[in-house]
């Protein structure tokens, strides 16, 4: 029997380059998008970019410091980074950088001479906060000799979110080649610092601290020091009547002693930090979420605006004229292939920007469709929405409308800022009547989820109780024992 090699034809799907890029920016964010944006640019010598200077919160061109509708505390749209190689007319009109810049005063009608380091700058006027490790640090220099800095700015960047130390006092020895002694000395003092509890291994040992910090102060519950060194574990699942037994004392001393630790001590230190900057009036984080797409009232309906679209004005300009086999000379002919090559990647850079606004604002446009009830009259009135039915109407692929609404923002009219994927999410007008339900309970009774099922199947929203549970972590919310 000879074996013999015959062909056989099939049909694979082959992912060009091209489409995994256009995929890749439809995806990004606007942050991302601004910061490829500023890459291409740099790269590519046929690319010009000039940015309408826009604010971030309501798309209201900007001839000044201030947003005429917003008012000073919108910060102004970040300046695109210009290279030595890109034409000073590719530079936004509203300010030519010389000597002295020149910006327009729309109060003026016309061009003022204006202080070149303040006049658009106005995230400089906001105030910043402290960050939590140059708190901590600023405080160690006053506690430790000069040499341990090291030891401390180790310590300290090994915290992690909660503030605990996450590395252990021999590694970093090891690693500073420094007596164990000496990490041992600075993590005490790192310790003894606000917020309390900060540096510490574990949960047992950050409420610990903040304990001993405390009775300084005042007299402790006499059953909290026991409760927390032998007994956290129960303590979190609410075992009051087994610690009660194994301490022999009376249930209601372990629960009183559980008011007071709840009420006293945070298992997770920085986030006290954090709380005391938004109590403090200039303690407001800089970090701005900018909306993607702004959603106004019109007079057909609610109109739907790109912010990307107005920011952004892209120009492919080069010398190169035609063919590029065509030239009077080898260097010649090497320079207007060079520029053909990247006047051709611009182009699809560019097509692939624009691809990107007009799949986003047809999805935006129909889902604000669908949900004109919820913007008018809140979030009772959600409609159910999903993906896959937007992607049937616009005869989309549904990863496609999926990498259209990730990461993206919504201005809603009445000022409120969402990121898109809450249009999908049914759960959140169920959880709106969840919380209402729970705002009505009293402390000597606390719905159980049965409960809360059964309110809800009498609003004719029915669902079940692992559901409802489901739900109620997801807000953060406890078990009936647990707001006990």
């Amino acid at each position: 029997m000879r074996l013999e090699q015959t062909p056989r034809t099939e049909q694979a799907v082959r992912i060009s380059a091209r489409l995994v890029t256009s995929s890749t920016i439809l995806h990004l964010s606007a942050d991302e998008l601004e910061r490829t944006i500023n890459q291409e640019q740099t790269e590519n010598p046929a690319l010009e970019v000039t940015e309408q200077h826009l604010c971030l919160f309501c798309s209201t061109p900007l001839y000044g410091p201030t947003c005429t509708v917003c008012g000073p505390i919108a910060p102004n749209t970040p300046q695109l980074s210009f290279t030595p190689e890109t034409p000073r007319n590719a530079i936004s009109s509203e300010c030519q950088w010389e000597q002295q810049s020149l910006c327009y005063d729309s109060d003026n009608y016309g061009f003022n001479e204006v202080d070149a380091d303040d006049a658009y700058d106005a995230i400089a006027h906001i105030p910043t906060e402290e960050t939590l490790a140059e708190h901590l640090l600023t405080q160690l220099e006053t506690l430790v000799p000069p040499e341990d800095a090291s030891i401390a700015e180790q310590l300290v960047g090994n915290l992690n979110e909660r503030g605990y130390l996450e590395i252990s006092l021999p590694e970093i020895a090891e690693h500073l080649e420094v007596p164990l002694e000496r990490v041992i000395y600075v993590l005490s003092q790192l310790q003894t610092l606000e917020p309390l509890g900060i540096g510490a291994r574990n949960p047992r040992e950050c409420l610990l601290l903040q304990l001993t910090a405390l009775s300084e102060q005042s007299q402790p519950h006499p059953l909290a020091y026991a409760i927390i060194d032998r007994y956290l574990d129960l303590l979190a699942r609410n075992h009051f009547a087994e610690i009660a037994r194994q301490l022999k004392v009376p249930e209601h001393e372990v629960r009183e002693a559980s008011k007071y630790i709840r009420s006293k001590l945070h298992p997770s230190p920085s986030h006290l930090y954090r709380s005391e900057l938004n109590e403090s009036p200039l303690g407001s984080s800089t970090s701005y979420i900018h909306p993607d797409v702004i959603i106004r009232p019109g007079e057909s309906g609610f109109e739907v605006e790109l912010m990307e679209e107005k920011r952004y004005n892209f120009r492919i300009e080069t010398q190169y004229n035609g063919s590029p086999d065509q030239g009077y000379c080898e260097s010649n002919n090497d320079v207007q292939k060079y520029m053909y090559q990247h006047r051709d990647r611009a182009k699809f850079f560019v097509e692939c920007i624009h691809r990107r606004w007009r799949t986003l604002k047809r999805v935006a446009e129909i889902v604000v469709g669908q949900q004109k009830d919820f913007l008018e009259k809140g979030i009772r009135y959600l409609y159910p929405l999903t993906r896959a039915e937007v992607a049937s109407m616009l005869h989309l692929d549904e990863g496609t409308v999926s990498r259209a609404t990730a990461n993206k923002y919504a201005l809603l009219p009445n000022g409120r800022l969402i990121p898109i994927a809450d249009f999908f999410d049914s759960s959140l007008r169920v959880k709106d009547v969840l919380r209402e339900l729970l705002q009505t309970e009293s402390p000597d009774h606390r719905f159980s989820d049965e409960e809360l099922a059964r309110m809800l199947a009498e609003r004719d929203i029915p669902l079940a109780r692992r559901t409802i549970t489901k739900y109620r972590e997801e807000m953060g919310i406890g078990s009936s024992r647990e707001r006990g």
